[in-house]
């Protein structure tokens, strides 16, 4: 693929019909549009760079996830709900590291419940912070929107 970018205007500038424009790039296209959406588009090439890129990617924040959850062990003091409710965590959590259920994806009253739970724990007025109650409520959030797909019953 050219480092240039395709534009509809650059396309009708270059090319005076649009049967021309789509012969010279031996592409189909409906449109000057289309036409500029798939000459703008990666390369195979270069999506399987991503794909390598984001593997590895992957495989570092697993590793560093590892290194934590060993180094959280060592110490009996650790709180490692508390830890994944830290902005710089929260993204790379799942249910189960916040100690949350499957049943609590899968009923309302159960999701409720859970967030009660931990609320009561990391609620800044009972020495949380305000940082993991945001992340607590993004949480609520998810597993009620889980509910919903759900239908609220269980999968």
């Amino acid at each position: 693929m050219d480092s240039e970018k395709y534009t509809v205007a650059s396309l009708k500038k270059q090319f005076k019909a649009f049967p021309q424009a789509k012969q010279h790039f031996g592409l189909k296209a409906r449109s000057w549009q289309a036409l500029a959406d798939k000459l703008n588009s990666p390369s195979l090439e270069e999506l399987k760079a991503q794909i390598v890129a984001l593997k590895a990617q992957v495989a570092r924040l697993e590793a560093e996830n590892k290194q934590l959850r060993a180094n959280a062990t060592k110490n009996p003091d650790f709180d490692e709900i508390g830890f994944w409710l830290l902005d710089r965590n929260f993204d790379r959590a799942k249910f189960e590291d916040f100690g949350i259920p499957e049943e609590a994806t899968e009923m309302e009253s159960k999701a409720n419940a859970e967030y009660k739970r931990l609320a009561q724990k990391y609620h800044p007025d009972s020495g949380g912070l305000d940082e993991q109650m945001q992340n607590l409520n993004k949480l609520k959030k998810q597993m009620l929107s889980l509910v919903k797909l759900n239908g609220g019953m269980g999968i």
